[in-house]
């Protein structure tokens, strides 16, 4: 009587498992997504810095004294929150940005990155 009572009702024993398991698995997949769309930002944040640094100093090399244009060539590339700064000597200038990066709320990321170029004359 036992036997004839499990088989008829073993199958409805696993009602609502993969419900319970997607309910699980999905904030999971969720956070690894934003984690990687966020590090994908960051990235290309610290790749237009790099490339916004390498554009001021080529700027200053090419005209000696545009401090000015040099600021706006890294700006422009950059972005409007960055800050550009320059250290020149006699045979070499070099230009250091920092982009701010959108901040995350588990504070993985960075809040900035930084690029740095040096052209040598």
């Amino acid at each position: 009587m036992l036997a004839r009572w499990w088989r008829r009702h073993a199958r409805d024993a696993d009602c609502g498992t993969v419900t319970a398991e997607f309910a699980v698995v999905l904030p999971c997949v969720a956070a690894v997504a934003i984690l990687v769309l966020c590090l994908g930002r960051a990235s290309i944040v610290s790749m237009n810095c790099q490339d916004a640094a390498a554009a001021g100093a080529r700027a200053m090399a090419i005209d000696a004294g545009g401090g000015a244009k040099a600021r706006a060539a890294a700006q422009t590339i950059a972005g409007g929150g960055s800050t550009v700064s320059f250290a020149a000597n006699a045979n070499s200038v070099t230009v250091v940005v920092r982009c701010p990066v959108a901040a995350d709320p588990t504070g993985v990321l960075p809040a900035s990155v930084v690029g740095k170029a040096t052209r040598y004359f």
